[in-house]
């Protein structure tokens, strides 16, 4: 490599000493010349430059092996990757580059909220513009449809991961409680969360064990919808029955004594090596949680297909900036990082599930684990991710979900009526929206 770079240089050189000489010449003699080899010789460097495209992501989003063999495979492209941190501060600074505020890249990553870009659509490359709709039939349509206006005549991401929720739960006591226990009889009878409900009862009184917290609930229950807080004409929707059911959901299993406190991540981790939570419902990646949460506890759970539905919880994007010299290499890029065989790359490096179902049944894809009593955990996930429901997602989406968490946090750690608690949170989210 540094043999070429050296010769690269040396081009470069070359090529501006020419130029300065053809404007030498062209000042000293104005009259119309035919083409020289000096300036066929810099046509022939200029096109064995290479394209630099700068593609954001974080770390997570996309496996880095799969970055180096993109490099490998383009070696026309010099692809420069710049590892941002997640969360908040990267959509902070996405949306401050396309309104005009920034330098931007070329490539960017996109979370679960790929979707509150497309009032922005005009910012991004439309990638059926670049033959993308060749490629949809690999990844599950209710995944490709998140990054597609309504109409699916604009698509502004190619899908990476997804990250279906699954039931977590410890075999040994649902075995001791004498409930369903292995997966097969979890999914045919553990249907609904009055099903998921009753059985956690038993599993409580048999054992003193409970589910995470009311807020935990709450949220699962809710993921578990294609209704989300506001419709498709942006109108708020989060007081409206399907929301209500989440809360009341949430507040049954709380009656119920099923949930644990309130409390921060650690306490909930130390709880969980403790046997005090016997079973929870989580995304895919919840794996590697649980591994670092609860050690003592190796070989003890299992997954299974999730009560009431399944949600999903995270999953990524790559989309090309309209403000980018070279669409057409960038969607090269990206149609090769998010490729089948690529993501399955990823999945083996850190567990992102792939969006390409054409590969679930891959035996690489078998996924034993010593923690999950050498249960193929990819096999439920599989099951779960081709029956994901999505809900339409808001800028506004966080405010609202804060303040509901928010509130009905507090009927646990305050005591604080529920219905009150339901009208409290309304009457802030509406005072908010009113701003």
């Amino acid at each position: 490599m540094m043999k070429s770079k050296v010769s690269f240089g040396v081009l470069l050189v070359v090529s501006s000493s020419l130029i300065m000489t053809a404007c030498t010449q062209n000042n000293a003699n104005t009259s119309t010349q035919a083409p020289t080899a000096t300036s066929s010789t810099q046509n022939e460097n200029a096109s064995t430059q290479k394209i630099t495209l700068n593609l954001w992501y974080w770390n997570g989003a996309i496996s880095d092996s799969t970055i180096e063999a993109a490099k490998k495979k383009y070696p026309n492209i010099d692809l420069q990757a710049q590892k941002l941190p997640s969360g908040p501060d990267y959509l902070t600074k996405l949306k401050t580059t396309i309104s005009g505020g920034g330098n931007g890249p070329d490539i960017v990553a996109m979370d679960s909220w790929v979707s509150t870009m497309l009032p922005y659509k005009e910012k991004f490359v439309n990638l059926y513009d670049q033959g993308a709709k060749d490629i949809q039939p690999q990844y599950l349509d209710w995944k490709w449809k998140m990054a597609a206006t309504a109409d699916n005549k604009y698509v502004i991401g190619l899908p990476i991961d997804v990250a279906p929720v699954v039931l977590y739960y410890r075999k040994d006591l649902f075995e001791k409680a004498g409930v369903p226990s292995t997966p097969e009889e979890i999914k045919n009878q553990v249907k609904t969360w009055d099903d998921y409900l009753n059985l956690q009862k038993k599993v409580k009184d048999a054992t003193g064990t409970q589910l995470l917290s009311i807020v935990d609930v709450f949220r699962n229950a809710i993921g578990q919808n294609s209704e989300g807080y506001f419709g498709a004409d942006g109108k708020y929707i989060g007081d409206q029955a399907h929301v209500k059911k989440a809360w009341d959901t949430a507040m049954k299993a709380y009656q119920l004594g099923l949930t644990y406190a309130n409390v921060n991540d650690t306490e909930k981790n130390a709880a969980t090596n403790n046997s005090k939570i016997s079973s929870f419902i989580g995304a895919s990646w919840a794996v590697g949680d649980l591994l670092g949460a609860a050690p003592d506890t190796k070989g003890k759970w299992q997954v299974a297909y999730p009560p009431g539905g399944v949600g999903n919880q995270g999953g990524s994007f790559f989309g090309v900036l309209k403000s980018s010299k070279n669409p057409k290499e960038a969607y090269e890029i990206i149609k090769f990082l998010v490729s089948p065989d690529n993501l399955v790359a990823g999945y083996k490096e850190f567990g992102n599930y792939p969006s390409t179902p054409e590969v679930y049944s891959k035996p690489e894809m078998v996924n034993k684990s010593d923690f999950f009593g050498n249960q193929d955990l990819s096999s439920v996930f599989a099951d779960a991710a081709k029956d994901v429901k999505v809900a339409p997602t808001d800028a506004r989406d966080d405010m609202v979900a804060t303040t509901l968490a928010d509130e009905i946090g507090l009927i646990d750690t305050q005591k604080k009526d529920p219905e009150k608690a339901w009208k409290d949170a309304q009457d802030k989210i509406k005072r908010q929206l009113s701003r």
